[in-house]
């Protein structure tokens, strides 16, 4: 399963920094495209740990796209910046909690809340123009863009209506910004890492009055982290106090925002982690490997990863009855170890 982070915010919030520093990246790499883009492995520790046992040929960690997209401010979003922020998956609102050189103060609330503007008036606008163009829509369809109609002219997101599968579908194909899973980070200076400074509570403050989960990163030590070796990273972090890199932070929470997990594939040939949605059956967690499993699943062998990890191989568990059979109805849990049987 694949899926994209959008980095966005306002101008000058550090998001490209951020961006660079998360994928370890600068725009020189992005081979010309207008989009900056970067597919970055998801840390996952256990993969790693479980190639370690298997000794395979391949290890394939599960991957994630970042996208730096065009920042919003004074200008407004243009019709191209749009377009972008609506081809990601998940949108990440970086707040700039730091002195700048060439702004005023730090404001945190008013600057998500300018940025909340533009997405919203940008979603008006293309509602308003399906009902003008589209006179004999479907009563259904008419109804529900005048339901979100209303909530978004007023600026109020917290007034748009629980949209069920259906409804979701219905209006895909208009990408709207208010519909999508949003977290924000708030870009902190060194100073506050280990603490809870005002603007990340402002920040905080906010997002949870928008139902969406919030972390603090320090956009210039994480880029700080990923110019040096990969046996230093651990080493400075731990002097600066930071358990775990903004890279983890962000694609944690995301997945939980996006309601995913990772299962595994191991043996000689590949060891690869593999997303799929919390609560998917095994056949659908098959898909993802390959349709052909999906379609001519029969069952799955599957045993989770700390089970398997006590056992120390594969031969241990089955002496000990510990690798299940599971079939068509089994739902896949975050760390099984999945081997699929098919026939088609």
């Amino acid at each position: 399963m694949s899926f994209s982070i959008g980095l966005t915010g306002l101008t000058q919030s550090g998001k490209s920094t951020l961006f660079q520093s998360l994928t370890s990246i600068s725009r020189s790499d992005t081979s010309g495209k207008r989009l900056p883009l970067a597919r970055v492995p998801v840390p996952d520790d256990r993969l790693w740990k479980l190639a370690a046992i298997f000794k395979p040929k391949k290890t394939t960690p599960a991957t994630v796209d970042f996208l730096d997209m065009p920042g919003g401010g004074s200008a407004g979003l243009g019709a191209a910046a749009l377009a972008d922020i609506r081809t990601s998956t998940v949108l990440v609102e970086v707040v700039r909690c730091f002195a700048h050189p060439y702004l005023e103060g730090i404001h945190p609330r008013a600057d998500m809340e300018s940025f909340e503007t533009e997405l919203l008036l940008a979603d008006l606008k293309v509602i308003e123009g399906k009902l003008e163009r589209s006179k004999k829509m479907p009563p259904e369809e008419k109804a529900l863009l005048e339901s979100l109609q209303g909530p978004l002219g007023d600026g109020d997101v917290n007034r748009l209506p629980s949209l069920d599968e259906e409804q979701h579908k219905l209006l895909s194909g208009l990408g709207l910004l208010c519909l999508k899973p949003r977290l924000a980070v708030a870009n902190i200076p060194e100073a506050d890492l280990g603490g809870e400074s005002a603007g990340f509570q402002e920040v905080r403050d906010f997002a949870a009055s928008r139902q969406m989960p919030a972390l603090a990163i320090c956009a210039e030590i994480e880029a700080q982290i990923a110019e040096l070796p990969e046996e230093d990273q651990a080493v400075f972090m731990q002097e600066l106090g930071i358990a775990s890199s903004g890279l983890e932070q962000l694609i944690h929470q995301c997945y939980a925002r996006l309601g995913l997990q990772t299962f595994f594939t191991t043996g000689e040939d590949e060891c690869r982690a593999w997303t799929t949605r919390i609560g998917a059956h095994a056949p659908e967690a098959a898909g993802e490997i390959h349709t052909d499993l999906q379609r001519g699943f029969i069952r799955a062998e599957v045993i989770d990863y700390p089970t398997f990890m006590e056992c120390g191989s594969m031969n241990v568990a089955k002496e000990k009855g510990l690798l299940r059979v599971e079939g068509k109805e089994y739902v896949v849990r975050d760390g099984d170890m999945l081997n699929i049987r098919f026939n088609v």
